[in-house]
């Protein structure tokens, strides 16, 4: 709980944020349900049957326990180990890319082009947050045909991988990327390097080469806006399990999604096969690893903590913390994992390549299920990634730092898996994405969002941040590409909206759901949910329910939303929505909200609405009204009408029938009431087609000899005289 109050305390300052901050901090410590998190074990002395590590290097003996004697560590990976092993961490450290490697000075441009060769590029120049975001505070801009070229850097080891790279902002910005020994010489180059849509981190991959300073010279081919330019050691492990060398790790391996891994370690550079005394893993089985911290020494580039390419085997983490920072910076890499009482730190600034659905701070790319409980996860662009079946992701607390598009606090892509008992706190970014998958369940969790600050993809037009998103974008139903029988229930929900007025044509955008799917029903129940916009009237824009994007489909009911601006946006900016059940939410209007509240909001310039369907949907603090463009929607909203029947002497009247006809006289309805007197049903008010209305209320109840006319515009309740 400390270190999430000191996080919050962080983001929240100011007089006016100290009250929020407050809310925040009483939203998240009132569940019954706590997360746990890594505690530093004290040493012990090895079982006779257990065997000592003290070095680096290989333990594959099936069946056996190692236990760390000490701290340990390497310039590059650490230890490999084989199947159905167990290494107890004792308390230790296991550092990996422990060398003496430093960094291109001046390497993000804050301090504008000191330390650059400018001499060939004499348009360069360096523009603030204002003008783009990427990393930090400031950007390089170039013209086509600029070049500049670093301060060398000393690259102390020979040998082994480091990646050369440069962040571009936008995929139609080209560069090149030479890197130069400390005479002159050409070691590598990368020509005509490009990132997909939102920007990444092109790299040419350095491997072979002696220790010796090194220069980075970077061409742009087009006008360029670029960030973070650096030589960095890459692809170390601190714990590694292999079942054969992946040495398909160049930068557009990563857009083919193939996934590489120890790539230094095989006999042959750019091989397959493992260096002779690796265990390799075959087959199912599990690998243990517990008690104590794996640390990276440096901020590096494409690393992990625990990496494991052996697809059969399922690896189990207790009470291990992992501390790592660089880009594409990785905790765990595993097929499936059992993960208890972890922490994960991870400082990621930024991604090669935001389209993956890989590079989580924790990525489990299996088919088999996993289950990860009672654990933390700081930072990463992403926390966790599963794509196991059935996986069970529970009782965690989640503080994502995201910066870049579709990196949630858990992207869930394993059908039937269930994501429950969490605390979703993003520090920046949203919290969890469904993404064409199925039969997931998402309930009793917490989560807490707001409207994040410009990013480099978005930082000029609009951006949403979500508490819960599910998309399968315009799938046929029935097909593998389709987002269907989802539940998500039972959930506290605090969504903060807030402009950002100084990026003048930036609009910052939050929601609890984002809903964008034509593949099936989907259903929302039950979920309580606080909308607070702190920015009233300006150009941001929040609500509870985000639905649209060609959505085809879609249940929500019985949720609880306070808010002070429309509980439900239908048809949007993202696109038209069609065939929407809305049922039975109880909108309760905040103290903060305007005179012009209106509970839901309807269309978008050419975004309409068909066939929407709004339920005895309860409203306090104000009439249920729509906020619609003038496009052609169809809607009906529906009413509960309550019919109580007494006799002259105030008794219930059991079985007497009760006709409702309505606003033309015609029969609506004919039911008989039960031991209370009682019968209810549900009417329509009024529907919409375009510009035409049609008014089935005020009804007409019948019971016995008396009648009573109703103006049916809410859920109401009436009591005749027999």
């Amino acid at each position: 709980m400390k270190k999430t109050t000191k996080f919050l305390s962080e983001i929240f300052t100011g007089s006016a944020a100290v009250i929020m901050f407050i809310l925040v901090l009483t939203f998240i410590t009132s569940g019954t349900d706590c997360f746990s998190q890594y505690i530093q074990p004290s040493h012990r002395e090895p079982e006779t049957w257990e065997i000592p590590v003290r070095d680096p290097g290989y333990y594959g003996e099936s069946g056996k326990t190692y236990v760390l004697m000490k701290d340990i560590s390497d310039r590059g990976s650490v230890i490999f180990l084989g199947r159905d092993v167990t290494v107890d961490l004792n308390g230790h450290t296991l550092t990996y890319a422990d060398g003496s490697y430093g960094h291109i000075p001046n390497y993000s441009f804050e301090d504008d082009l000191e330390g650059w060769d400018i001499s060939m590029a004499p348009g360069a120049s360096t523009a603030g947050r204002k003008v783009h975001v990427m990393i930090g505070e400031k950007v390089l801009m170039l013209a086509p045909g600029n070049e500049v070229v670093s301060s060398p850097v000393f690259l102390p080891e020979a040998d082994r991988s480091y990646f050369a790279f440069c962040g571009v902002a936008a995929q139609e910005m080209i560069i090149s990327i030479i890197v130069e020994d400390s005479e002159g010489k050409e070691v590598a180059r990368g020509d005509s390097l490009s990132p997909r849509l939102g920007g990444g981190i092109p790299y040419v991959h350095l491997n072979g080469i002696p220790s010796g300073n090194y220069r980075l010279r970077i061409k742009a081919l087009t006008d360029c806006i670029l960030d973070y330019a650096d030589i960095r050691p890459a692809l170390d492990v601190g714990i590694g399990i292999v079942e054969q060398i992946e040495p398909w790790v160049g930068y557009e391996d990563l857009y083919r999604s193939v996934h590489g891994s120890f790539y230094d370690y095989s006999t042959v550079r750019g091989g397959t096969v493992p260096l002779q005394g690796i265990p390799v893993v075959k087959g199912r089985g599990s690998v243990t690893i517990r008690n104590g911290i794996i640390r990276n020494a440096t901020e590096a580039i494409l690393s992990w903590g625990v990496q494991s390419n052996a697809g059969d085997v399922t690896v189990i983490l207790e009470n291990v913390k992992i501390i790592t920072s660089g880009i594409n910076t990785n905790a765990v890499d595993v097929p499936q994992a059992v993960i208890s009482k972890c922490t994960f730190d991870i400082n990621n600034p930024f991604i090669i390549n935001r389209h993956g659905s890989d590079n989580y701070g924790v990525d489990l790319w299996g088919k088999m299920p996993s289950e990860v409980s009672y654990s933390e996860f700081y930072g990463g662009q992403g926390c966790l990634v599963f794509k196991g079946d059935f996986s069970k992701i529970h009782h965690n607390l989640f503080v994502n730092r995201q910066t870049v598009t579709n990196h949630y606090s858990i992207m869930a892509m394993g059908d039937s898996s269930l994501i429950y008992n969490n605390r979703i706190m993003p520090e920046t970014g949203s919290g969890i994405e469904i993404y064409i998958h199925r039969g997931m369940e998402i309930f009793n969790n917490e989560i807490s969002v707001e409207a994040a600050p410009p990013t480099c993809e978005y930082g000029h037009s609009e951006f949403s941040t979500t508490a819960i998103r599910i998309a399968d974008y315009n799938a046929v139903p029935g097909t593998g590409r389709a987002a269907w029988g989802n539940r998500v229930y039972n959930n506290r929900i605090l969504v903060r909206g807030r402009d950002y007025p100084e990026f003048e044509d930036y609009i910052p955008m939050a929601w609890a759901v984002f809903y964008s799917t034509s593949g099936g029903e989907n259903y929302f129940f039950g979920n309580e949910i606080t909308v607070e916009d702190l920015t009233p009237g300006l150009k941001n824009e929040t609500s509870a329910f985000y639905i649209g994007g060609r959505c085809n489909g879609g249940t929500f009911s019985n949720n609880r939303i306070t808010t002070n601006v429309p509980a439900f946006w239908v048809a949007t900016r993202y696109g038209p929505a069609s065939n929407i059940a809305i049922s039975g939410n109880h909108i309760i209007k905040s103290a903060s909200a305007g005179d012009d509240f209106r509970p839901v909001r309807m269309g978008w310039y050419n975004a309409v609405a068909e066939n929407i369907q709004f339920r005895s949907n309860h409203t306090e603090a104000s009439r249920f009204e729509i906020d619609k463009t003038d496009k052609e929607h169809s809607y009906t909203v529906f009413w509960t009408l309550g019919v109580r029947v007494f006799d002259g002497r105030g008794k219930a009247c059991e079985g007497v029938e009760v006709l409702i006809t309505d606003s033309e006289g015609e029969e609506v309805s004919r039911l008989k009431t039960d031991k209370s007197g009682l019968v209810r049903q549900e009417l329509a008010g009024y529907a919409v087609s375009g510009k035409e209305r049609k008014n089935y209320s005020p009804y007409t109840v019948h019971a016995g000899r008396s009648r009573q006319k109703v103006d049916l515009d809410s859920n109401k309740d009436v009591i005749i005289v027999k």
